[in-house]
């Protein structure tokens, strides 16, 4: 719309701008997934949708409520009941991730369940179990173009605290199909893959690596990334058109962010925030403070953040594995001056390795 142009274009030209709530929300179906629950039957449509990356228009997939939401956000022990309709033109499955429905219903095709064809609906029906940041995403090349979606489960404590849910889907995109790049890799004689054994040698187990920014020893050496991307998304964006999220001065943000890139590690930045790691891929752990927090591939992470009284604006940043590139989105409180940031950065992004474990 033509107010959330006027915002981007301010953000183009390099000057600050006032945050506002008209421009802070150009997307509902973001801003909104986290939010609402709902009881019965969930309609989820497969479908295809058209994007800007890049300043280009890229057709890709999308997981749909009927109001538009991406995803699902559903309640802790109740009944999983999700009609699947696939609204596009070629078969394809979705797989429950972190769920642990009935083997028949996992979403992995022929084990033992046939691809959904196209303009066919299945139901599915389970318990959701315990709560958790999970996702739901396609096993086949499809992934690549974007076939993926949060899926929340939150506990009656959950909506119970005072904290706002933001929810971050990381993605690697490039504008060529899914089949040349697989083809380019299993045609590459040259060794691309990557290397552990060098990996673990050269990075050790010292979280100070991630905290402190710095590049592992041996770092310059390592193979780290098999597919040179067109782009790193955020919620379907760039750093261009970052989504930016309205936050409460002197409030508590709970980041939900899912690593749902096809091939590609990240490091996420919190800046000038503390956070406190307290969830991985579902499981609550004990807090881990720090601004750097590593994040490989379909892995999540829960951060919690206390954010000061002053109006401001937090970037929160995926800094890609070993090189400079990054995307992300913006915490912003109202009245807040909100920078351009660059989709470069100054530094490569660290070494994700085990520091976690």
């Amino acid at each position: 719309d033509m107010k959330r142009r006027e915002f981007l274009g301010g953000l183009m030209s390099g000057a600050v701008v006032a945050a506002s709530a008209a421009a802070l929300h150009p997307n509902k179906s973001w801003a909104e997934a986290s939010k609402a629950t709902s009881n019965g039957t969930r309609n989820l449509a497969i479908t295809k949708r058209v994007i800007e990356v890049n300043g280009k228009a890229a057709d890709v997939f999308g997981l749909l409520q009927p109001d538009g939401s991406v995803g699902l956000t559903l309640d802790a022990h109740s009944p999983f009941d999700v009609a699947l309709a696939n609204q596009g033109a070629e078969a394809t499955l979705i797989h429950w991730h972190g769920l642990a429905p009935p083997w028949n219903m996992d979403g992995v095709p022929d084990n033992p369940a046939a691809l959904l064809k196209a303009k066919e609906t299945r139901r599915y029906t389970f318990p959701v179990g315990s709560g958790g940041t999970h996702w739901m995403h396609a096993h086949t090349l499809q992934e690549q173009n974007l076939l993926a979606a949060p899926l929340i489960v939150r506990t009656a404590d959950d909506r119970q605290r005072d904290e706002q849910e933001v929810v971050i889907l990381l993605h690697d995109f490039s504008f060529t199909p899914a089949e040349e790049l697989l083809a380019e890799l299993k045609g590459s004689s040259s060794g691309h893959g990557m290397d552990h054994s060098a990996m673990m040698q050269g990075m050790g187990s010292n979280m100070q690596g991630h905290m402190s920014g710095t590049a592992m020893p041996g770092m310059a050496a390592m193979d780290l990334n098999d597919i040179e991307y067109d782009a790193y998304l955020a919620n379907d964006r760039t750093l261009d058109d970052p989504e930016v999220f309205t936050v409460e001065s002197g409030g508590r943000v709970r980041l939900r962010i899912i690593n749902g890139a096809t091939a590609t590690a990240f490091t996420i930045d919190t800046g000038t925030l503390t956070g406190q790691l307290i969830a991985v891929d579902g499981q609550p752990v004990l807090p881990v403070p720090g601004t750097r927090f590593p994040i490989s591939m379909g892995q999540r992470l829960d951060i919690r953040l206390e954010l000061p009284k002053s109006p401001e604006a937090h970037p929160i940043l995926a800094l890609r594995e070993g090189t400079d590139h990054r995307t992300g989105v913006i915490l912003a409180a109202s009245g807040a001056k909100i920078a351009k940031i660059a989709s470069r950065g100054t530094e490569s992004g660290p070494v994700v390795g085990l520091d976690l474990e």
